[in-house]
C-alpha cells in the first residue's frame, strides 16, 4: 500500500530541452592560421544534432579543463555528416583551451559537446544580406553562406572579413568554392581588410579596420540600397561596436542586424531580473550545462555582487513554483547568452545596476 506520507520525490530535470548532448572524438586537428586551430568532432553515428542550423553554435567540454566553451558550427551543419562538428578556435593569451590545443595534436581526445544553441541564423527577407567580421568570427560567417550557396538563395551577398596581415587569412579555398556555386543572377563579393599588414608587401588588397572600409565602401556604392540589407556581424567585441556604430551613422534599422559577439569567461556573465522573469523556463529549455542556470528558493547576495549563496529547489519540498527564483552562477555561467536570446520577456541581460545588494537591469 502507498504511504502518503512516503511520495516519490520528483525529477527536477524532466523537461523538454533544445539541447543534445554527447561525448565525441577529435577525428580531425589542423592549424590553418600561425594561431588559429580547426577541430573536428566526430560523435557515435547514432547522435545526431537534427535540428542544427548554419550560424548556430555547440558547448564543448575539453579534459582537464573545468569550464566548458561555446564555439560557432564552422561549416555548415546541414551539408556534412550529422554526427560530425567542425570548430575554429583562435589562441588567445594564456587560454587554456589554447595551452591544450598547443601543446600536442589533439586527434583522438574524447570531447562532451551540446548543441545546437543561438539564434544567429539566416534570415527570410529578398534583400542583399552583408556580413562583416574579424578572427575566428569567420566560423559561423562561413557556416552561413555556405548554407546560402547550397541553397541557391537569389540574393546579394558582400563578405567583409577583418584580419590583422595576411598569415591571418584563411578559409580561401571554401570561399571560392561559395562563390562558384553562388547564384548565377545574384553577385557574391568577398573583400579581406587587413589593418595592420607592413606597407612593403605585396598586398594590394584592402587595407585599414573593416568597419571603417565598409563604411566607405558603402559610400561609394550606389547602386544597392544598403539601409534595407540584412547585416550579420561576428567577431570581437571592439569591431562588433565599431561596426554597429558606423550603421547607425547610415540609418540601419536595429531590426535588420544580427550579431554573435565573441566574449569569454572575463566577461560579464548575465543576469536574471527576476522582477520580469515569468519562470517560463525558456532559458532552462537552451542552457548547455547543467549547472549554469539554476532554481533556486532562497537568494542571498550577502552583500556582495559576485559572493552569493543560493539554496536550490527540490521538486516536492520547497516552496511553490511562483515563489522561486532562477539564478545565472557566474562560477559555472559560460558566456554563450543562450538564454539572453531565448528570454521572451527581456528579464537577462548583462546591463544591471545594484540596487538592494542585487544586480538589476536599469529600464530607464
Amino acid at each position: 500500500m502507498l504511504n502518503l506520507f512516503e511520495l516519490p520525490k520528483a525529477d527536477s530535470r524532466v523537461r523538454n530541452s533544445h539541447v543534445s548532448k554527447s561525448v565525441g572524438v577529435v577525428s580531425s586537428h589542423r592549424r590553418v592560421t600561425h594561431d588559429t586551430h580547426e577541430i573536428v568532432i566526430s560523435c557515435d553515428e547514432n547522435f545526431r544534432f537534427t535540428n542544427a542550423e548554419a550560424g548556430q553554435f555547440a558547448v564543448l567540454g575539453f579534459p582537464n579543463i573545468e569550464r566548458p566553451r561555446p564555439y560557432s558550427f564552422a561549416r555548415n551543419p546541414q551539408s556534412y555528416p550529422l554526427s560530425e562538428s567542425t570548430f575554429f578556435i583562435r589562441e588567445v593569451p594564456n587560454g587554456e583551451v589554447s595551452d591544450w590545443l598547443k601543446s600536442a595534436d589533439r586527434t583522438g581526445s574524447k570531447i562532451e559537446i551540446a548543441g545546437p544553441v543561438g539564434k544567429f541564423t539566416l534570415d527570410d527577407r529578398n534583400a542583399p544580406f552583408i556580413c562583416i567580421a574579424g578572427g575566428s568570427g569567420m566560423s559561423a560567417i562561413m557556416s552561413l553562406i555556405e548554407y546560402a550557396a547550397e541553397l541557391q538563395v537569389k540574393r546579394d551577398c558582400y563578405f567583409y572579413y577583418g584580419a590583422r596581415a595576411q598569415r591571418d587569412l584563411y578559409c580561401e579555398a571554401e570561399i571560392k568554392s561559395v562563390k562558384k556555386i553562388w547564384s548565377k543572377d545574384n553577385k557574391f563579393i568577398f573583400v579581406p581588410v587587413l589593418s595592420e599588414e607592413p606597407s612593403m608587401t605585396d598586398w594590394d588588397g584592402a587595407r585599414g579596420f573593416v568597419s571603417e572600409f565598409f563604411l566607405s565602401e558603402i559610400e561609394a556604392e550606389s547602386r544597392t540600397n544598403f539601409q534595407l540589407a540584412s547585416y550579420f556581424l561576428c567577431g570581437p567585441p571592439p569591431m562588433i561596436r565599431a561596426t554597429l556604430s558606423a550603421l547607425k551613422k547610415i540609418g540601419v534599422s536595429t531590426g535588420n542586424i544580427y550579431q554573435d559577439n565573441f566574449e569569454d569567461i572575463r566577461s560579464p556573465a548575465p543576469v536574471i531580473d527576476n522582477h520580469r522573469c515569468v519562470l517560463c523556463d525558456e532559458c532552462l529549455l537552451v542552457k548547455p550545462i547543467e549547472s549554469c542556470i539554476v532554481e533556486v528558493a532562497e537568494l542571498d547576495s550577502g552583500g556582495d555582487d559576485k559572493a552569493r549563496r543560493y539554496k536550490t529547489v527540490e521538486s516536492g519540498y520547497t516552496s511553490g513554483l511562483y515563489y522561486n527564483s532562477l539564478y545565472i552562477d557566474d562560477s559555472k555561467c559560460v558566456r554563450c547568452f543562450a538564454c539572453v536570446d531565448a528570454c521572451p520577456h527581456n528579464a537577462i541581460s548583462t546591463e544591471y545596476l545594484i540596487r538592494d545588494g542585487l544586480r538589476q537591469k536599469s529600464y530607464e
